[in-house]
């Protein structure tokens, strides 16, 4: 099975995976105690086959289990998506009023995102009584959801600055550049904006919440809070309570051995099977064999929903143990599994810590999609320590050294000097592999290692650097550019 390269889509869900890590980071820096409470919601692996989890938010304290959404924009606003028609697809579905929203700015940085080191926090529960101001867009085709945008009025300076002034009408700045800006609280019809700034206070660029409707921004600064009681939680009716109990008890271990016994009872009889799953991966985070029992018959057994599988094998390239490398390498080289289980369990082995070899058997498989995310975890591996065995896998194969070129190629390793020291004694196929393998990695890194220890290899890497590794038509813009042209015929 292939995936269609979706760019939007992938631009959409790095916005918020990095927005959410460096919320997750700022407020872990504020002496908070954050998880990842909604799986994957700091990465953007994009996955076709997954179950339908409850509705969470994207992290939790474990301090005072507060539950915190988190929102990465690329232009700073108050701002949440809401369907009018869908209750479970409400802008405050699963969140209580003493939970927190986090909205955070993200700029383009090369092929990738950055987040501001600023965060705006509001409460739920002040959202919720100032949501008859918020601003309501147009409906969204059925195809995007049905959905609309809710935006709560707020001020936003666009340029860095230094508040010097706060009236009853405005807030008075000086801009970094010099220039006084004055920022009025009053509108039209409605109260006044609430200042959640100090005189001498700076801001951002476009990623500061300097005045809003809500009545006050939380502090990123966690307060002295009485420990909040999850155990208690394990018996509520709303079930993603129970959820969210479950996934913080596998982080408290002085809870341990009270937790563990009610965990137990929660993977043994609770109605649904996603908390049941949760609760085994908090017994095995916590080293309970009944927890890692659970977990082994759920990735080996074929009559389990292809969903709740691959949900073992995220769970299990989060808990770095031999005995989830072990699951995941299993479950990555049955090939009767299905492709994007396999692909998803060697894309594991990479997070669970594997060593390079697991991942490395499997750059060649004959189902592509696990060769290429086979190749993508061999990449993450790959270090000064290991570099040398990997390259000396390279041999007259031509898939198989072809998925361990790439992958050493997609690595941070500075290979170059284990390379031109293997290709001294190479001979056939193995000769060219590397050769090829030190042509594309370009001019710059390689040619001074190369004149001083194998000057005879230039002429030949002369010719790839010029007319293959600086040819600008290579360039995979400018490839897509014109493959783009072919098409339009």
């Amino acid at each position: 099975m292939g995936f269609k390269s979706d760019r939007e889509f992938l631009r959409n869900i790095s916005i918020g995976a990095i927005g959410t890590r460096k919320v997750a980071a700022i407020l872990n820096r504020g002496s908070f105690r954050i998880i990842e409470l909604e799986r994957h919601c700091t990465s953007n692996k994009i996955w076709a086959t997954k179950i339908k989890r409850l509705r969470v938010p994207d992290l939790l304290c474990l301090k005072s289990g507060t539950r915190i959404e988190s929102r990465g924009k690329s232009k700073m606003e108050v701002s949440m998506s809401h369907a009018v028609n869908n209750p479970d697809r409400a802008w405050d579905r699963g969140l209580r009023d003493s939970d927190l929203i986090a909205f955070i700015r993200c700029w383009p940085d090369g092929d990738t995102w950055r987040a501001s080191e600023r965060v705006a926090l509001f409460r739920v529960g002040d959202m919720r009584a100032k949501a008859h101001r918020a601003r309501r867009s147009r409906m969204k085709s059925a195809s995007e959801g049905s959905e609309i945008r809710l935006t709560w009025p707020a001020t936003i300076p666009r340029s860095a600055g230094t508040v010097t002034g706060i009236l009853s009408d405005r807030i008075e700045t000086q801009l970094e550049g010099g220039r006084k800006q004055r920022y009025r609280l009053g509108r039209k019809n409605s109260d006044s904006l609430i200042p959640h700034v100090s005189v001498d206070e700076s801001f951002g660029e476009g990623d500061t919440v300097i005045a809003s409707v809500m009545d006050s921004l939380v502090s990123p600064i966690a307060a002295r809070v009485v420990p909040y009681d999850f155990m208690a939680d394990l018996t509520s009716e709303d079930s993603a309570a129970v959820y969210v109990a479950v996934k913080a008890l596998g982080f408290l271990a002085h809870f341990m051995p009270a937790s563990v016994e009610a965990l137990a009872g929660v993977m043994a009889n609770y109605p649904d099977d996603r908390i049941r799953l949760e609760a085994a991966a908090s017994l095995a985070r916590l080293g309970i064999e009944e927890g890692w029992a659970h977990l082994a018959a759920m990735s080996r057994q074929k009559e389990v929903p292809p969903d709740y599988r691959m949900e073992t094998a995220f769970i299990l390239a989060e808990l770095p143990d031999q005995r989830s490398i072990d699951l995941l390498a299993a479950l990555a080289a049955n090939q009767t599994n299905d492709s994007e289980l396999r692909a998803a369990s060697a894309w594991g082995l990479a997070a669970a810590k594997a060593d390079v070899a697991q991942p490395l058997a499997l750059v060649h498989d004959p189902d592509e999609l696990t060769a290429v995310h086979a190749i993508v975890a061999t990449s993450r591996r790959i270090d000064s320590s290991n570099v040398h065995p990997v390259l000396e896998a390279i041999s007259d194969d031509g898939r198989q050294s072809a998925g361990i070129i790439r992958a050493v190629l997609a690595s941070e390793c500075d290979f170059v000097p284990t390379a031109v020291a293997q290709i001294r004694s190479a001979v056939g196929q193995r000769r060219q592999w590397l050769l090829y393998l030190l042509a594309a990695k370009g001019r710059e890194p390689c040619f001074g290692i190369v004149r001083q220890n194998a000057p005879d290899l230039l002429p030949e890497l002369e010719f790839f650097w010029t007319f293959h590794a600086e040819n600008w038509t290579n360039r995979l813009d400018v490839a897509d550019q014109i493959d783009f042209l072919q098409k339009q015929v």
